[in-house]
């Protein structure tokens, strides 16, 4: 089979084609231009092709004057006008030209087609000249090659013979390779309305229209509601594939309720799949009820609402229990941390300084926010386990004072010798374990007045009282702690005196025999 070709056709050179095809007249010498009033040229009806930059076409016209005059045929219908064979944007130019009163361009210099055969002819020459002269968007080739197609098999009614295959015959006159052609097809037949008609437009691309027009319609829809509408002109490949494969295994999960199936969940999977949720992944093809998050799950099916309340009841009272297991676990860190939080606060309000003061004494960043937190801490409000410790703003923690008397403990010196306070290592720090040395003395730090210790014991405090001679000067007495209030002795009065300030004594120990 020789090859097929659109000017074979107009040539008049395809077998069987008989008296519909013309010959081109060669013995009436050149084809002659004359020039045609613009009222009388008309467009083809049949022309589908897009007529873009129409503006900047009547510019260049403007200032260079028509390069390339119309080719025309005559109109069947009335012999004093004639129809547009190839040129319908330079026309749609020049008129735009003549109604903004440029009447120079009124008389349109034309080249007069002369050639006769059937309307199936004709239209094949519209196409085949405007196909050679503008770059087609995918649209246009695709509506080119439907048309096409049909007109080759009009004439093939009419007489014309064409050997082989028609989408062969297609593709050559198209200048497209098959494969292209098929793929053009398919979103031609395939691709619902929506898309559709933003492919029509050129607000879609050809490889994504493909990828979608492969899936059913119902996918197609999904895929249109979770798609940005307003940025379909970026819209890739890559993206719808992606967006379907998400889609497909909520799309096959079947519902273990209903005798497999399909889930009556989907819908909302699909939501939640595409509502930006970041991380968001559905659970596969499994059911909601063999799901092991599905305590958790905000998507779960409504099927399964009493069991999604009861798992969240258990785990809401496990919950609550791991709560209280790790509150009693923290508490010992949580009452060493209060403590010096308490006495912190005894201390500063003994001394009149404010938050402001101590922050600045301590080279911290003061605000009102931390300021607030700070009054929080010493009110021993929403400590926690691992909160740092009234010396700086997040200066010192718990586990750093406990290195520094850990370390005096085993050098047998106070703190303030480590700390470069004093130059005298001073009486031992407080000795708690049983393994320390057995005689040496357990000494508490002094207290300030206001606050109280933890336990009952032997404590001696200074006490403010009236004394004309040392009006300044405490009195100190050695008593007892009750756990609420200072009595002279265990079973005495209580002592009716503000205490300035106090010192835990170690317990009395028996006498070993």
């Amino acid at each position: 089979m020789g090859e097929f070709s659109l000017s074979e056709v107009l040539r008049g050179q395809l077998k069987g084609a008989g008296e519909n095809v013309p010959k081109l007249d060669t013995s009436g010498g050149r084809e002659q231009i004359e020039y045609i009033p613009l009222e009388r040229i008309a467009g083809d009806p049949k022309n589908f092709y897009e007529m873009p930059g129409l503006d900047e076409l009547a510019a260049n016209i403007e200032l260079m004057g028509l390069q390339q005059p119309l080719r025309v045929r005559a109109d069947p219908q009335d012999p004093q006008r004639v129809i547009v064979v190839s040129g319908h944007r330079r026309r749609a130019a020049l008129q735009k030209l003549v109604d903004d009163g440029r009447a120079e361009f009124q008389e349109v210099p034309c080249i007069r087609d002369r050639a006769g055969g059937s309307a199936a002819l004709q239209e094949l020459r519209l196409i085949y000249a405007n196909s050679d002269t503008r770059v087609l968007t995918s649209a246009e080739l695709s509506r080119q090659a439907e048309r096409v197609e049909q007109l080759l098999y009009q004439l093939k009614e009419e007489g014309m013979e064409f050997p082989g295959r028609m989408r062969d015959h297609v593709a050559e006159a198209c200048k497209v390779s098959k494969s292209k052609l098929a793929r053009l097809k398919v979103i031609r037949e395939n691709l619902i309305p929506n898309f559709a008609k933003r492919y029509q437009a050129g607000k879609l691309k050809e490889t994504p229209a493909y990828t979608i027009a492969q899936q059913p319609a119902e996918v197609q829809k999904l895929v249109w509601k979770y798609s940005d509408t307003k940025y379909l002109e970026s819209l890739s490949e890559w993206q719808v594939s992606n967006m379907i494969g998400k889609m497909k295994p909520v799309l096959e999960r079947t519902c273990h309720y209903t005798g497999g199936r399909p889930c009556m969940h989907q819908a909302a999977l699909l939501d939640k799949l595409f509502d930006g949720t970041y991380g968001y992944k559905p659970c596969d093809r499994v059911c909601c009820d063999k799901c092991e998050k599905l305590a958790s799950c905000k998507s779960a099916c409504p099927l399964l609402a009493e069991k999604v309340k009861k798992l969240r009841t258990d785990r809401a009272a496990q919950n609550k229990q791991e709560k209280l297991a790790r509150q009693e676990q923290d508490r010992p860190e949580v009452e060493a941390i209060s403590g010096f939080w308490e006495r912190e606060a005894a201390a500063r309000s003994a001394a009149g300084k404010s938050v402001r003061e101590l922050f600045q004494a301590t080279g911290a960043y003061y605000s009102d926010a931390n300021e607030k937190l700070w009054l929080e801490r010493e009110a021993l409000q929403k400590i926690k386990r691992g909160d740092f410790l009234p010396f700086g703003m997040y200066g010192l923690s718990l586990a750093d004072a406990r290195k520094l008397t850990a370390t005096a403990d085993l050098l047998g010196v106070t703190t303030d010798y480590l700390l470069g306070r004093t130059e005298s290592p001073g009486a031992t720090a407080q000795i708690v374990s049983p393994e320390k040395a057995e005689g040496q003395m357990v000494i508490s730090g002094w207290c300030p007045g206001g606050t109280f210790p933890r336990e009952p014991c032997d404590v001696v405090a200074d006490f403010q009282v009236s004394n004309k001679d040392k009006p300044d000067v405490p009195l100190r007495r050695i008593c007892w702690f009750d756990g609420a209030a200072f009595l002279f002795r265990r079973d005495g009065p209580q002592v009716d005196a503000e205490c300035v300030r106090w010192m835990a004594l170690p317990p009395v120990e028996e006498a070993k025999a």
